[in-house]
């Protein structure tokens, strides 16, 4: 999933741009005074933070692919290769946690008020990808 986001940010990155300036310019919430002052209204920021985004999306698409090709290669291994072989795939969830949960959820939706718009609110999305990314633990602990 992670490939796709990818490929959708690189070669149609509008629409995901467009949705960081209006989380962050915070234009679509209810104007409250007491969260206006957390605005960033400064397209070269919404930009930096548009690119880190989708750094950390390729990061998490590398570890995860990475941890696939290591679970892979040790299918029928030893039970100490096995459980050594886990440890990029932990890391693609944690990365993807860092992405939809810390980036989306947490600053996103709390900081800059976003759960507020009605249109450029990612909660419900995010709330599905985290709940994907966390079962995915529990199945790779599993395994």
């Amino acid at each position: 999933m992670g490939a796709i986001v990818v490929l959708n940010n690189v070669t149609a990155p509008g629409a995901n741009l467009a949705f960081v300036e209006h989380i962050m310019t915070m234009d679509t919430t209810n104007m409250d005074e007491g969260t206006q002052w957390r605005a960033i209204r400064s397209p070269i920021l919404h930009r930096i933070a548009f690119v880190s985004i989708l750094v950390l999306e390729v990061a998490v698409t590398v570890l995860s692919l990475v941890g696939t090709y290591f679970l892979v290669a040790n299918l029928g291994a030893p039970a100490d290769a096995w459980e050594a072989a886990k440890l990029f795939g932990y890391l693609g969830f944690m990365a993807a946690l860092v992405v939809w949960f810390l980036v989306i959820q947490v600053v996103g939706a709390e900081w800059f008020v976003s759960w507020q718009s009605e249109g450029w609110n990612a909660i419900r999305d995010s709330t599905r990808i985290n709940l994907i990314t966390l079962a995915g633990v529990i199945l790779l602990r599993l395994a």
